[in-house]
């Protein structure tokens, strides 16, 4: 494993981006439900591995210059998915938020209407330019989709921020989609871009559809029935099974509040694809939020991690509150408790402004890039994981026969159907009993998160219950046990 690590770090630093494969989607087809139900896969049934960046404010923010810039990094490291809002509501970095039809970087707006008041029904296209030369805000949209597809990667786009336009969560907002508009605007989006294959549609935006105050699933619904006539030409109802549901990927961004994730409101619904789950600031939350949607059967759905704490952001502490062992316990919980994908993100990538504020801590989002927890995601724990074939994963406690911790410090353990291999994430450095439960000897080693070093950790015996602990001054490890020849 460490050979492979190292490889890929290689070629993350010689190889130029003109040695590219061919495009995921071209090679293996659309995305889709694997068969089990709790992880996607390729139409020719190859595993897909969501390794997301969080950078809300792509379109808004930048030059095409900098999108680039910020692309070819993330896709030099290997992130397979880019999170972004075509229409945001800007904020973070320390500066004021809004306005609401705010302009991009070359000043063109969304809509038509003035700075504060945008008419989402029209949005604002003027002839005559393109994706390199832009004259209107959608061309510059043009731009940054393009960049993504041709660095291999998807998009997660979503089409709205929607605590700031729909379900009215932010300070200041205005409630700007009715069900009408945001069934026209689905179609527009939908139409545009209905030849991008990359494009992976996320509803929501740090929302809850629904509280004791309000009910805004209607407008999320017809969001969605809108992408899909858009896309197809066709009308599917939200609650209608149809095939058209199958030619467009959908979840959706739900707020902070772990308690709530978009399975509350649109489980059953025909057009959510997969589950998307946000636990902000309680990274304590991560393996019982997504283990809870993993155990969900009415239907059986993937679940996505779609947002939680950011990458040297405080949240009430000292600035690099978020080290980089407490981005690995958000990534690993993720998966060991059967989560389809995990979205990374760094406090002063997210809203590429400013310097201030609680999460960029005087950091550039040009500075963030370097940030260790985005390589020690998209390198040493993808690899992993494509190694260890986590899309066969089932979380299984079993073999923790001692105490297993709790919170964010929590170590949980997953098992293969086939029974030849079991592996347990230690979130800290604490000793516990490990029970060999795959019914025949096994050899264990230590698996380093921080950099995918190994060491050997010795033979079980079947059923052999053995204090563990892992190698000294690591912070966290992944044990890995193997039904020995």
């Amino acid at each position: 494993m460490k050979r492979n690590i190292l490889a890929t770090l290689w070629f993350i630093l010689i190889c130029p981006l003109g040695l590219l494969a061919e495009p995921p989607w071209q090679q293996h087809g659309k995305l889709q439900v694997s068969k089990n139900g709790h992880t996607i896969q390729h139409n020719d049934g190859t595993p897909f591995l969501w390794i997301g960046d969080t950078a809300w404010g792509l379109f808004q923010q930048l030059t095409r210059e900098e999108v680039d810039h910020y692309l070819d990094n993330r896709q030099k490291l290997g992130f397979t998915v880019i999170q972004s809002v075509v229409f945001w509501y800007p904020h973070g970095g320390g500066m004021k938020s809004g306005p609401h039809n705010a302009a991009n970087a070359y000043g063109h707006r969304p809509f038509s209407g003035d700075e504060d008041s945008p008419n989402t029904a029209e949005p604002l296209l003027v002839k005559g330019g393109s994706p390199d030369s832009p004259n209107d805000y959608w061309d510059h949209v043009d731009y940054v989709i393009g960049a993504i597809k041709k660095r291999n990667m998807y998009l997660a786009l979503l089409p709205c921020w929607g605590r700031a336009y729909i379900t009215l969560q932010f300070g200041g907002a205005h409630e700007e989609f009715t069900e009408k508009e945001a069934k026209t605007y689905g179609a527009f989006l939908g139409k545009r871009f209905q030849q991008e294959p990359h494009i992976l549609w996320v509803l929501g935006g740090d929302a809850k559809a629904q509280t004791k105050d309000y009910d805004k699933r209607h407008i999320f619904r017809a969001m969605a029935e809108g992408i899909a006539q858009g896309v197809t030409g066709q009308q599917p109802a939200w609650h209608q099974a149809h095939s058209v549901w199958n030619q467009v990927f959908m979840t959706y961004h739900p707020d902070g509040d772990p308690s709530v994730n978009s399975s509350n409101w649109f489980h059953e619904d025909a057009w959510l694809t997969a589950n998307g789950v946000e636990v902000w600031k309680q990274v304590d939350q991560v393996y019982p939020t997504m283990l809870s949607e993993y155990q969900l059967n009415k239907p059986i759905k993937p679940s996505l991690f779609l947002e939680g704490s950011y990458e040297v952001g405080c949240y009430g502490h000292k600035c690099g509150w978020v080290t980089p062992v407490r981005v690995r316990r958000q990534i690993y919980h993720t998966f060991f408790a059967g989560g389809a994908g995990h979205t990374y993100g760094a406090g002063p990538i997210w809203a590429m402004r400013g310097t201030g504020g609680d999460y960029n801590c005087g950091y550039t989002w040009k500075q963030a890039l370097d940030f260790p927890g985005a390589v020690q995601f998209a390198v040493v724990a993808k690899a992993f994981l494509q190694e260890h074939q986590w899309s066969e994963w089932i979380p299984d406690q079993r073999i923790l026969d001692g105490a297993a911790g709790k919170g964010d410090s929590l170590k949980t353990a997953v098992t293969y159907a086939s029974g030849h291999m079991a592996l347990v994430y230690f979130s800290n450095s604490s000793q516990t009993k490990i029970k060999n439960t795959l019914n025949k000897a096994a050899v264990a080693h230590w698996f380093d998160p921080r950099n995918g070093q190994e060491e050997q950790a010795g033979r079980f015996k079947q059923n052999e219950v053995r204090d563990m602990v892992p190698p000294e001054k690591w912070e966290d490890a992944i044990l890995v046990l193997r039904v020995s020849d």
